[in-house]
């Protein structure tokens, strides 16, 4: 009885923080009710205490995706701002995982870590082809400098060639 009196408010009180509807609100429990199925295990246990922890899940792999997107099509991006971003994104992950440490865990998260790592490679991927392009242009523009400013005295010849 107190695990169904638990469960009421703990919907209840994600209801008022999401402004949700009650035809939304039924709807939500019986969608939540179905993913726990394992071990009688009721949702109220973790129905509400992980929202954080998957809501700074959704907005840091939206930031990664928006990011290797603008690489991938080759439009200008805005290090800076990513990665402040990403930076504000990674320290609210951060807090919210430190709050549920003794929570059971809710298992919607391990399905969302899991694409926010995917999320995570593809952007590194992206990344790194857009770091390797950078070096080889600024060694062709140190390498143009360094042509223009030597008179030869004390570089190397081979063959007739300058090295």
């Amino acid at each position: 009885m107190e695990q169904i009196e638990h469960q009421t408010s703990v919907i209840a009180v994600e209801a008022q923080a999401l402004a949700l509807s009650e035809a939304d609100l039924s709807e939500l429990a019986t969608q939540e009710a179905s993913v726990s199925g394992e071990g009688g295990e009721a949702p109220g246990l973790w129905l509400g205490t992980q929202s954080s922890t998957l809501t700074a899940i959704d907005r840091l792999k939206a930031t990664i995706d928006e990011e290797t997107d603008k690489l991938e099509a080759r439009a200008t991006v805005d290090f800076d701002g990513f990665s402040q971003r990403k930076n504000r994104g990674l320290l609210e992950l951060t807090r919210a995982m430190r709050l549920m440490q003794d929570v059971k865990t809710d298992p919607r998260i391990t399905p969302q870590l899991t694409q926010l790592r995917a999320s995570l490679i593809r952007n590194q991927a992206a990344l790194q082809i857009h770091l390797d392009a950078v070096r080889e242009v600024s060694a062709i523009i140190a390498h143009s400098i360094q042509e223009v400013e030597s008179d030869g005295t004390y570089s190397l010849t081979i063959a007739g060639k300058r090295k």
